[in-house]
């Protein structure tokens, strides 16, 4: 039986107000609150830990998330829950002890926050911007769930073993912010598992080039259908081609899937100089990851946590 978030204490003594980062005290099982009085609510079992005039807001993509939660598969089949996660992190997690705090920021649909509660990971705490995401992740996995805005984690500095962002802080409005944040919820000697878009990539380039066009005929009715035929129909055709082992979605959910990776204008693409510099800034020493090159879309890096946060 899943705990709620109440019978958790361990886990709800690290979580904080995202205005000022004061303790949380529950209330009753559906309200916690600070000694200023700032209330936070549980919505299905998921804590909101949302400052109250950004709840619902649209943080620059048009609410795209809440609209298109990602990752979605049957939950309930091991292995397709099990195909939906790449090596890279299989290999990072069976290094990982099974009571580790973990923080998974931006967890969307559940992708990877479903895999460690199906792994038997036994502290994994589920964060995303999307509350419809949030919902689902609780609804499918062992996890703590909480709303929140990766630009201010409502976390105590220096709290987790562990801390996964796969695919997530290029899409916020201020990809710098939301690394240093991951940073600082970590314990010195903590790990962090990042992946980022890399700029000199098959995709970046298309993004730049074939995107453009894309973006443009999106724009009006008049040439919408550039988009549906060279855009949606170009990218159906070689996910059956390309991709025809992984399990078949529903055209609303493909459309969603195109949109995102090139419809969207949300997005930052780095250079490895860069993603080295911002690990730096933050006291992260690179451990390890995969050699980036042209045929690679992400960067990816596993780096360990040398100072404090303040």
């Amino acid at each position: 039986m899943k705990l709620t978030v109440s019978q958790r204490p361990q886990i709800t003594s690290l979580l904080r107000s995202p205005e000022n980062l004061n303790p949380l005290k529950m209330t009753n099982e559906n309200l916690f609150e600070t000694e200023k009085g700032e209330k936070y609510p549980v919505y299905d079992g998921v804590l909101c830990l949302i400052k109250e005039n950004e709840r619902g807001a649209d943080l620059g993509d048009s609410k795209f998330y809440e609209e298109n939660p990602f990752g979605i598969r049957n939950w309930n089949d091991p292995a397709e829950v099990e195909a939906g996660v790449e090596n890279d992190i299989k290999e990072f997690l069976a290094k990982v002890p099974k009571d580790s705090m973990i923080a998974d920021v931006g967890c969307g649909g559940g992708r990877v926050s479903n895999y460690m509660s199906l792994k038997g990971y036994k502290n994994v705490v589920s964060f995303d911007y999307s509350l419809n995401s949030a919902k689902m992740v609780n609804s499918n996995s062992n996890n703590y769930c909480v709303w929140a805005n990766n630009l201010d984690m409502p976390v105590a500095s220096n709290s987790f073993d562990f801390v996964i962002s796969t695919g997530v802080i290029h899409h916020t409005p201020d990809p710098p912010r939301a690394l240093s944040e991951c940073c600082r919820i970590l314990k010195p000697g903590g790990l962090l598992f990042l992946k980022l878009r890399n700029l000199h990539s098959p995709y970046g380039y298309l993004f730049y080039s074939y995107g453009t066009l894309m973006r443009w005929s999106e724009k009006k009715p008049g040439t919408k259908w550039i988009s549906e035929i060279f855009g949606l129909g170009v990218y159906r055709l070689t996910r059956a081609v390309f991709y025809s082992h992984l399990p078949k979605r529903p055209v609303a959910e493909l459309r969603g899937k195109y949109q995102n990776l090139f419809i969207k204008g949300l997005i930052t693409f780095y250079t490895t100089p860069r993603v080295k510099k911002m690990l730096a800034d933050n006291n992260m020493k690179i451990l390890y990851g995969r050699k980036v090159g042209f045929t690679h879309r992400q960067h990816f890096y596993v780096s360990e946590k040398t100072k404090a946060s303040a």
